[in-house]
């Protein structure tokens, strides 16, 4: 079978769908990825072929505004939350016009893709297509191939609880017009759902209720390729922390939400070595760091947290589930939307504790590390967790259920 994935324009939402893409692929099928620029080193570095789309469209520099205007607003009203549909009483002919200023990067995205999309789906003529929610290209090109559509989701569904995603159950009726008029002008049906599955590495105890033709698959944490380095081999006296923002929080949200400094000030007075994983750029922001702490460039996650006793992140779907697939403690600092939502999912486990970014000081943040490593509740709700990540059907069984359903 030919198969084509088509991620969101950002390596952390691409990542997710490696282990599926592999499955895939050893067992002798032919897969492709269709993305961005943005996407296209993460894809080779993962071994797979890259087809770059949408060249003619930077979805960054105004999918960074919105973000800065939604974490500026979450900052000035914590207590709020981001409801990105605004309130429930205004009509939606008055709340259209923001909405669609809030989906321009989706719809300006999808055109791109979509104008590329089309004659490499005519030429190459995949089998199944296999898409990130936010790719609003990816059921188009299916229709237009005529084949089997499954969205693979990164986390808790969030874009299908706003109701407002093209392909996420979302009413026609409230599309963006631009991404209706994308749909009409190559004559595909406008309708609320295209997936053939949904497949959901997010365990049934962190997801939202009420996902249709849902395929659970078993969360490989993957983050990327590196090296090892010698010291993760060696015994430390101490026990380790680790303290990481993601790949992209800092680049979308800007620099007021970096509270990596703060937090690793007064992390360095706990008893604990503390390795922090950062970017180029936020290297520049750490100042000098203290004693206990370690500095390290883009080592990926999977290989340093099993030797760490807990991790304090910013609640990223993709560092949430691989700590959480690694059976480590965790303290949740959200600032998102999306990120508040996965906290307080994560938080229902019992596996870690969730905080408020927007309104917690760090205090708060040390007590709940403290409280994690003196305690064993913690400990066993993090392994409870990571058996019910294991149980899950493999990577493998999900490319075999995918196989049946191509055919």
């Amino acid at each position: 079978m030919r198969i084509l994935f088509v991620p969101w324009s950002q390596p952390t939402h691409y990542m997710p769908m490696v282990p599926l893409a592999w499955a895939l692929r050893a067992a002798g099928h032919d897969v492709r990825v269709a993305g961005q620029p943005h996407v296209a080193e993460a894809v080779k570095r993962s071994g797979l072929t890259i087809a770059t789309v949408g060249r003619d469209y930077d979805f960054e520099p105004e999918y960074q505004k919105i973000n800065d205007e939604m974490a500026r607003y979450q900052r000035e009203h914590p207590d709020d939350g981001v409801n990105v549909a605004g309130p429930r009483d205004v009509p939606f002919e008055v709340l259209k016009p923001a909405l669609e200023a809030k989906f321009a990067p989706f719809v300006k995205t999808a055109t791109a893709m979509a104008d590329d999309l089309v004659p490499l789906a005519r030429v190459w003529r995949p089998d199944l297509v296999v898409g990130n929610p936010l790719a609003l290209a990816a059921p188009l090109v299916a229709e237009v191939a005529g084949v089997p559509f499954v969205t693979h989701l990164t986390g808790p569904a969030v874009e299908r609880q706003l109701g407002l995603f093209p392909g996420s159950g979302a009413p026609p009726e409230i599309w963006a017009d631009g991404i209706r008029s994308l749909y009409e002008r190559y004559g595909v049906e406008v309708r609320a759902e295209y997936a053939a599955a949904i497949v959901d590495p997010c365990p049934a105890s962190m997801q939202f209720d009420g996902i249709p033709n849902r395929m659970p698959i078993r969360f490989v944490p993957y983050n990327g390729s590196g090296d090892m380095p010698d010291w993760l081999l060696e015994p430390t006296p101490r026990r380790r922390i680790c303290l990481t923002w993601g790949t992209t929080t800092t680049q979308l949200t800007g620099t007021e939400g970096f509270l990596v400094p703060q937090i690793l000030k007064s992390l360095s007075a706990l008893d604990v070595e503390i390795v922090t994983t950062v970017t180029g750029a936020e290297l520049e922001m750490l100042g000098e760091a203290p004693d206990n702490v370690r500095v390290v460039e883009r080592l990926p996650l999977h290989l340093l947290l099993p030797t760490c006793a807990a991790i304090v992140h910013q609640s990223g779907s993709g560092t949430t589930l691989t700590a959480a697939a690694l059976g480590l403690p965790q303290v949740l600092v959200a600032g998102t939307l999306e990120q508040l939502d996965t906290a307080a999912h994560f938080a229902e486990t019992g596996a870690g504790v969730a905080l408020n970014g927007n309104t917690t000081a760090t205090e708060e943040i040390i007590a709940a590390v403290s409280s994690i490593l003196a305690g064993n509740e913690v400990t066993a709700a993090a392994a409870r967790l990571r058996a019910e990540i294991d149980a899950q059907p493999s990577p493998l069984d999900v490319a075999r259920s995918l196989e049946e359903l191509a055919s």
